[in-house]
């Protein structure tokens, strides 16, 4: 219930309890009870609009949706995918020129994941794929 209907219900009651004080003589007896048992109703009534409001108004905590992220972002072109022979075995990353060209989110994979290797052929830099999958990022369905 609201404010104002409450409200609106405890004025009709003083209301009329001011009413049915001044409109006649005061009578011994009955008169008395009438208008205590009146006002001990009209409280009752307004008392139960109140603990209505009250049990109504307690918040009500609705589970928190979680929207996965885009899993597009999070795709590398498959054809940037290098297999490297280095002294120590073989080493997958995503070649860095290959991505600069193919991929729009360069700038957002983790520096941590950012790799140089010694290969028979020279120097080569790009992404280590083991720590890129670790962040989330996998390669994507040709």
């Amino acid at each position: 219930m609201s404010r104002k209907f409450i409200s609106s219900i405890l004025i009709a009651a003083v209301t009329v309890t001011g009413i049915s004080l001044s409109a006649a003589p005061a009578k011994a007896g009955n008169d008395d009870l009438a208008k205590f048992l009146f006002g001990a109703t009209a409280l009752i009534i307004i008392g139960k609009a109140v603990s209505n409001n009250r049990a109504h108004a307690t918040p009500r905590h609705e589970p928190r949706v979680v929207r996965p992220q885009p899993r597009h972002r999070k795709a590398l072109p498959s054809s940037c995918l290098r297999l490297h022979h280095t002294w120590d075995g073989r080493v997958r990353m995503m070649s860095n020129r290959c991505l600069e060209r193919k991929y729009r989110h360069v700038d957002r994979l983790p520096a941590t994941c950012k790799t140089r290797l010694r290969t028979d052929q020279g120097l080569r830099k790009g992404y280590k794929m083991r720590c890129l999958r670790q962040h989330g990022y996998h390669i994507a369905q040709s």
